[in-house]
């Protein structure tokens, strides 16, 4: 009997535990032809890094968004939506968990969020009337999704849509496997971080090290430039994939669900316009030059970057969205077309923004400016023709409790979040949305370092805790006179200033308490 070879075994694995997995999940679902057939679905579709300070549907200089500005006129628009955090693990879970990070407590690179709340979890409150399918592109989205997989009768595994069938990371394809949240911080985070350009990234091991270098580097460079990719093709830091042939792939897996179940709950994470910014040939060059404003340096920043700097990335990442706006184009298209949007909701939406000013870039930083946590939100409801705004501000705790709401389903006492203008809720321009960023703290105890952002009436407030470079320092702008955030008043309005630092940190106080 010839021998079983590793490859095969994990095969075979991974195998079995997708079939456990389907037994285990049981009928969660009813077909299109169950009597309650007509309950409208939902489908939220997130765009990872998507700044609404880039998107001319908000008014940005250049156009980057005429698909999102097409489906605007059949959708809410929300035009002072804030996100949970600065990056993907409290920006998404966040959405997901209807609570703030300081509540959560999903606030480092690639955490968690609390064990005790974790069943609080969107698909979990949907219930079994849903079937619930999710996809993130985003491998620390991925986490989330991995964490809740219990409440989840279709776990896309994030390597569907890949271009090819290259990875950066050959064990990515272990994440369906038991205990895949181990073997992603074990494998994924420290035996193959790298991909062999930088030496102080290469992986734990030395021999894995060396053979991941050259397996990388001994196949077709697909970070090459090349007539369609100028600046190679698009990838997560796991694996190349191709907005053309990704976001038509997603429309047909929605479209199957939606075809096949009724109703469905459907999250889609896509990793673009997220750096490494890489758009297509058509849209390189394809903006104007717009002047890049010179702000002041910021303590907290970690480059010396001027405006001159600066341009060349905002431009490329400006494309980008272009790129990605295209391909919702067609995704739209094709959801029309299929008769998807005429029973369900659809979301679009960002999980955090991307900064480039006072001297920081992206979206690593305890900077937060409006760039990086002012994201787009825009709902269509099932059929719907007609188009609304609302200037209110809103959070992306508020998803979770209008979802619930429009599915006549119980709003948890926890939860944070109000229901959307529009959608049941009341507009209220005195509503306090907060914000914040505490990646190197510990997700177990008091808040010792932090940034926390607090929007009310028209006022900003940013907050900085625990810094000895900018040791208790507050800032205060006025969005609605200095949109880009350019004039301190916290010495010309200290009441004001004061007060909203009260609020903040008596919040902040409330959920330290509840450790």
């Amino acid at each position: 009997m010839t021998g079983i070879s590793r490859r095969d075994f994990l095969k075979l694995t991974a195998a079995a535990a997708a079939s456990l997995g389907l037994a285990r999940s049981g009928p969660a679902y009813k077909f299109l032809s169950s009597a309650d057939g007509a309950r409208p679905g939902f489908i939220i579709l997130l765009f990872d890094a998507m700044s609404a300070r880039h998107m001319s549907l908000y008014g940005y200089s250049r156009e980057t968004t005429p698909n999102l500005e097409r489906f605007a006129r059949r959708a809410t628009v929300y035009h002072s939506h804030y996100a949970g955090g600065s990056f993907t693990t409290p920006g998404t879970s966040s959405i997901l968990m209807g609570m703030y990070p300081w509540t959560h407590r999903a606030i480092n690179n690639g955490g968690l969020i609390k064990r005790s709340l974790a069943e609080q979890n969107i698909f979990s409150l949907m219930g079994k009337e849903y079937y619930r399918a999710a996809f993130a592109e985003n491998l620390w989205a991925d986490l989330f999704l991995r964490q809740f997989r219990s409440a989840l009768e279709d776990h896309i595994s994030p390597t569907t849509f890949k271009y090819l069938n290259k990875t950066i990371n050959p064990f990515l394809g272990l994440a369906d496997l038991p205990d895949s949240d181990m073997i992603y911080y074990s494998f994924n985070q420290f035996l193959l971080t790298g991909d062999g350009s930088d030496p102080e990234r290469w992986p734990g091991l030395p021999l894995f090290g060396y053979l991941d270098y050259f397996r990388v580097f001994g196949e077709q460079n697909l970070d090459a430039p090349s007539q369609e990719y100028p600046f190679g093709v698009p990838y997560n830091n796991f694996y190349y994939f191709k907005i053309p042939q990704t976001l038509p792939d997603v429309a047909a897996r929605i479209q199957q669900l939606a075809g096949r179940f009724s109703p469905i709950f459907g999250y889609f994470h896509l990793w673009s316009p997220h750096e490494p910014f890489r758009p297509r040939a058509e849209f390189v060059d394809s903006l104007p030059d717009i002047p890049i404003l010179d702000k002041p340096h910021h303590p907290l920043a970690s480059n010396q970057l001027s405006p001159a700097e600066y341009a060349p990335m905002v431009k490329l990442y400006d494309e980008y969205i272009a790129d990605v706006d295209d391909g919702f184009g067609k995704l739209l298209d094709q959801l029309t077309a299929a008769g998807v949007l005429d029973n369900n909701y659809l979301v679009v939406t960002s999980d955090h923004g991307q900064l480039f000013e006072r001297g920081d870039i992206f979206h690593s930083t305890p900077l937060l400016f409006d760039s990086v946590i002012h994201v787009p939100l825009l709902i269509s409801a099932p059929g719907s023709k007609t188009h609304r705004d609302i200037y209110a501000p809103t959070s992306a705790i508020d998803i979770l409790p209008t979802f619930l709401s429009l599915a006549n389903k119980e709003i948890p006492a926890r939860g944070e979040g109000r229901l959307l203008p529009g959608f049941g809720g009341q507009e209220d321009l005195t509503r306090s949305v907060f914000s914040m960023d505490a990646k190197y703290d510990s997700a177990f105890a008091p808040f010792q370092q932090a940034t926390l952002s607090m929007v009310k009436g028209g006022m900003k407030l940013i907050y900085y805790l625990g810094y000895a470079a900018y040791p208790d320092q507050v800032e205060l702008y006025n969005l609605r006179e200095d949109i880009e955030e350019l004039e301190n008043l916290r010495d010309q309005l200290p009441g004001l200033a004061a007060a909203m630092k009260e609020e903040l940190l008596t919040n902040l106080t409330a959920a330290n308490n509840l450790l």
